[in-house]
């Protein structure tokens, strides 16, 4: 199987580089340690990597992933303090989130692209006693590898996508034998649990341990960004909209329904935060074409000069997210309306207690919001249509609001210990 796939795989990324790099220059921020994609690590970061002792490897792809990860090894570090950590991300945005709240004794890198020589020079350099692998990013060459050189190899917060599992059953042998490499799979809920199951048979590794996303420790509050928002809408009472990880239609049509909103509820103010802030001169234009008036928020904080106060402010930094969901009255979460499936964490603003907005596309985050809608703590919008009267009723009511966000940060309670159940099964594997 891996011969097989170190066959066809660099034939595909000869032919994907450059939309690859394409993606990387548009995102910017790419170069600096551009290197450990193939595996060439600074001198500096060869030396201190050295220096730790049999590390735990964790790889988490973007922002989601890795706010996960970084609560994941907290706990593990209060629980072993003397245990050493490397954590690896795939995109700029992750590392650059990762870069913000890195504990100490944790070294960052970029995860190396799948290729044998690639690969091998990440482990001969880090060396590590396990591998843990966050979600659904599941390469054959680290997997393998990692295995053969002797580290445990596990995945955590699992889940197996639709798609994934029918790609899965359709290929299962090849899909069985990179399977067995893992020494334990630590799945979100039973039916993630199954489909391994489906592939490796009943006596699989497999532990059902919920998702660590209920467990996320913010490193933010609600006085975070008021100074900030005081600049920006003036002073004076206002109730604020945050729109958070949106998606291409979707800030069109969240503009649209605010200036329609805007006329019943003067104080409303909208805080829009789009998922990927190299699309934020298309999200500008939305906004200018519709007379929208807002400040752009810049990287390190920065808004636009100063001036009259406005009514929007656009988002263009990453992983502060969490803090402009603190500070607002209710949150609507993206890629979920305007064409757009799969959804974000709705488990963010419930953090703080806030009414949750998000359409019913929520395909990736599907147990999540079951759990939500069960206990009446979420608001869906079916179509486009449904998001302004949703809207409207909550702008109409503070206490509808208080007692949807009561509920909200209820089922978040209750969520949690998924960090401490996985960890429970991990440890006695070292």
């Amino acid at each position: 199987m891996l011969l097989l796939y170190n066959l066809i795989f660099p034939l595909v990324m000869v032919v994907y580089l450059p939309v690859f790099i394409y993606r990387q220059v548009r995102r910017g921020n790419f170069l600096p340690h551009f290197g450990e994609r193939f595996g060439v690590y600074a001198t500096s970061q060869r030396a201190a990597i050295k220096r730790l002792r049999a590390p735990v490897w964790v790889h988490a792809v973007s922002v989601g992933e890795v706010v996960a990860a970084l609560s994941f090894i907290r706990r593990w570090r209060q629980r072993q303090p003397d245990l050493d950590f490397v954590l690896s991300t795939t995109t700029t945005t992750g590392r650059a989130t990762a870069e913000t709240r890195l504990p100490e004794r944790v070294r960052l890198v970029y995860c190396p692209l799948d290729l044998p020589f690639t690969v091998r020079q990440a482990l001969r350099l880090i060396r590590p006693r396990m591998l843990v692998i966050f979600e659904v990013e599941i390469w054959p060459n680290l997997v393998a590898l990692a295995a053969r050189a002797g580290a445990k190899v596990v995945l955590v917060n699992g889940r197996v996508s639709d798609k994934s599992a029918r790609g899965y059953r359709r290929l299962r042998w090849l899909s069985a034998s990179l399977f067995r490499r893992f020494s334990l799979f630590c799945m979100q809920d039973e039916e993630d649990a199954e489909r391994i199951r489906t592939i490796l048979g009943p006596d699989a590794p497999v532990r059902v341990c919920n998702t660590m996303k209920f467990d996320q420790i913010p490193d933010a509050d609600v006085g975070d960004r008021q100074a900030l928002l005081n600049e920006v809408f003036g002073p004076g009472e206002r109730v604020v909209w945050t729109a958070g990880s949106t998606h291409a239609g979707e800030e069109a049509l969240i503009a649209d329904v605010f200036l329609r909103l805007k006329a019943a509820f003067p104080a409303l103010k909208l805080i829009l935060v789009p998922r990927h802030h190299e699309r934020t001169a298309e999200v500008e234009a939305a906004l200018a074409a519709r007379r929208l008036t807002y400040r752009l928020l810049r990287p390190a904080g920065n808004a636009a000069a100063a001036g009259s106060p406005v009514d929007a402010l656009l988002v263009n930094t990453t992983g502060e997210l969490m803090s402009f969901y603190a500070a607002c009255d209710l949150a609507f979460v993206g890629k979920s309306l305007a064409g757009n499936r799969g959804g974000h964490n709705i488990i963010e603003p419930a953090i703080f207690a806030k009414p949750v907005i998000c359409g019913s596309n929520m395909d990736n985050f599907r147990r999540v919001a079951a759990a939500f809608r069960r206990a009446g703590a979420l608001v869906e919008a079916a179509t486009d249509a449904d998001l302004e009267p949703a809207l409207r009723r909550l702008l109409a009511d503070r206490n509808t609001r208080l007692d949807l966000g009561r509920r909200a940060r209820e089922v978040v309670d209750k969520g949690r210990g998924a960090v401490d159940r996985t960890l429970d099964q991990l440890e006695p594997l070292l």
